[in-house]
């Protein structure tokens, strides 16, 4: 009888656990991050194509939430001819429990390295699965050994 109580209480409490996880993040609403990432690749194609990947740390403005204390892994494309200066790419962005955010983005740059644009929730896992939406990103170029930070706004809408 106690093995029985003690399975009731368990299931109980981890009913209880899976409903506070999921009211922890809306259905919609908006996830503003702050980021530093180093390039960990490079491959310059020519004098106009260069791409890579890219990884980082993320913060939550809020010092909690969504993607707090994650990981972001990035790959890059960037074109290059004169005053034009494109680049796009997909990340993943990995939060402490596992779960992902999937991103395409697509910016320009200045000459100086500062880089900004429009990122695409294209997908996610876990708490984050059938996540839509979309925002702005802008980056900075520190001139430290291939370290930016940056910043991502995220309006987001859940299942």
């Amino acid at each position: 009888m106690k093995k029985i109580i003690l399975k009731w209480v368990a299931s109980v409490a981890l009913a209880s656990f899976g409903t506070f996880v999921a009211a922890a993040l809306p259905a919609s609403g908006t996830i503003n991050l702050q980021s530093i990432n180093k390039g960990t690749s490079m491959v310059k194609y020519n004098q106009e194509y260069t791409h890579g990947t890219v990884t980082g740390v993320t913060f939550n403005e809020v010092d909690t939430g969504p993607m707090h204390m994650g990981k972001t892994a990035c790959s890059y494309s960037i074109f290059s001819h004169k005053e034009i200066i494109k680049s796009v790419g997909f990340c993943a962005l990995e939060d402490k429990e596992g779960d992902k955010i999937f991103i395409q983005y697509a910016g320009s740059s200045s000459v100086e390295g500062e880089w900004s644009g429009t990122d695409d929730i294209i997908g996610g896992t876990g708490k984050y699965k059938g996540i839509q939406g979309h925002g702005p990103y802008s980056c900075t170029n520190t001139h430290k050994d291939g370290e930016f930070p940056c910043a991502v706004k995220l309006v987001y809408q859940l299942p």
